[in-house]
Parts: C-alpha cells; structure tokens; sequence
C-alpha cells in the first residue's frame, strides 16, 4: 500500500498491514504494520496513543522523537523503540530513510520496559546486522506476498528483542553477529539457487560491502561465494539425477545452470563422468 501521510513520497515508499489470529494473539509477538518510507523534510508525527509497540530502524537522515522522558535526535544507524500506547511524536527536518514495524504480543511489554528502562527510545547497535537481517525479512514477506509464518513472524521479531534486550544489560556487548549474517546468506542461497545470486544482491542481504563479505563470507564457510554457489549448485543437481528423472534442460534450470553444455562439462570436471553416466551408475546402484 502506498502511504497518505503528508511529507512522505510516494516513490520508493510501502506498508502492509497484518491482522494476526487469535492464536498468534494469544501466544506469540506478532506484526501489525510494516513499512519502508521515504520521509520529506518538514515530516511530523504525534499521538496521544495508539494500538502497539513501534520499531524504526533510521537508513537514512534523522528523526527528533519526543516521549513522556524527553526528547532525542536519531541518526543514520539508530533505532528508535516506541511504547505507542503512550505519548509520543516523531519527525524530521531533512530526506529521511526508515525500515518500520508496529508490533505486539504477550511479551511485547515486558521487552519494551527493560530496554526503555536502560537505553532509552533511541540507541544504537555496535554491529546491527543481525537486528537488521530479521527487520529485513519481515518487510520482504509482505513486499514479495509470500505466506506469512506466525511463528516465523514471532520469532524474527523475539530476536530483535533479545538482541535490544542483551545491549540494555551489557552496555558493552560485542557479540559477533557477522556469522549470523552469513548464515542467512546460506540459507537465502539454498532457496534460490535458480536465481542469478549476484555477489552484490548477497553483500547487500548481509549490510556488507562486497569486499567485506567475500572475506567474511570465506573465513566463515572457507569458499568465496561465487565456488560455494556453484559447488551447492552441483550438490542439488547431483540429488535430482539421482532422485528424480527430469530432463537435464530442466534440472539446469532449476539449479541456476545457465545452458546444459557448460553445466555437463563441469559435471564432469568435478565427478570424472558426465550427469547422463552419473544417472546410469546411480541407477544401477539402487537396482
């Protein structure tokens, strides 16, 4: 849905809205409304109350928010946590960027009054990769329709939360989260192997440069992205010959080989036969 809000563009801006079950109600942290808007200078938002908790992640420019304690500036980088059944007003003065969520659950509260409590509405992650990964997903589920996990929504949101909460414990945390991001990675790879998987699409998925990615991606995994896609490619190709019996144009197709030629002769570069050979011993073995 495109915004209606004054001072904020239409181009590049998104939200959806989301009303959980009864059973996500009842038992998980769950989204209400997720968004990425391009904010105009002049932007004001203000609110004596409203139905849940908000979570802003600033990409770009800055935001004065105003709350019962006070009032803060956030910056590029910053998060902004709101208790939106109380006061609270927001906005900015210069083209901003923000990744959003309005969310709420059973132990919303209690998440939002410890890190209230010790951070504050604004603060910052001294590696938000991992916060940002999972605020990612969530706007990604309903930017691409795809079917909306309530568990799956409860746990990306628990994570962000729990990531929040051990920073409002320990000041000083300096957990590695860049793991993490590669982990995501690999799974985002393994699901789209019949996509192109550019290494700028993947750095980007990671909030990594591309030089940094390809050096933590290879200490992480031990391949450069680019032998790691195509050795997970040949594994997959290597299941379907075995399992399955679709034709080899097929099977290129779905395991991101961009013509059959290129994909037999690296076949058999790496396993000494061709895929129709490695077909017909694999046959013969099961028999």
């Amino acid at each position: 849905m495109k915004p209606a809000e004054r001072n904020i563009s239409n181009e590049g801006s998104e939200f959806y809205i989301y009303t959980p079950s009864k059973t996500a109600v009842q038992t998980f942290l769950y989204p209400l409304r997720v968004g990425l808007f391009r904010y105009e200078p002049g932007y004001r938002q203000e609110r004596s109350s409203f139905d849940s908790f908000l979570l802003m992640a600033v990409r770009r420019g800055s935001f004065t928010v105003t709350t019962e304690k006070g009032t803060a500036r956030a910056g590029r980088g910053d998060f902004v946590l709101l208790d939106c059944y109380r006061y609270h007003s927001y906005g900015t003065d210069e083209d901003s960027e923000v990744l959003w969520l309005h969310f709420d659950g059973e132990t919303a509260r209690a998440y939002f009054d410890l890190i209230d409590d010790r951070l504050g509405p604004v603060f910052a992650l001294k590696d938000p990769v991992y916060v940002m990964t999972r605020l990612t997903n969530i706007y990604d589920t309903f930017h691409a329709a795809e079917r909306v996990s309530e568990p799956r929504m409860s746990k990306y949101i628990t994570d962000i939360l729990t990531e929040f909460a051990m920073a409002a414990c320990d000041h000083d945390v300096s957990t590695q989260r860049q793991p993490h991001a590669i982990e995501d990675v690999l799974a985002y790879i393994s699901g789209h192997l019949n996509e192109p998987l550019s290494i700028g699409e993947l750095a980007a998925r990671a909030f990594m440069s591309e030089y940094h990615f390809i050096r933590v991606f290879k200490k992480k995994t031990g391949y450069t992205p680019h032998a790691y896609i195509v050795d997970a490619r040949m594994h997959a190709a290597k299941y379907l010959l075995i399992n399955s019996d679709i034709p080899l144009k097929q099977l290129c197709e779905e395991c991101g080989f961009t013509d059959t030629s290129s994909f037999c002769a690296a076949f058999k570069r790496k396993n000494g036969v061709s895929p129709i050979e490695f077909r017909k011993q694999s046959e013969i073995r099961q028999m």
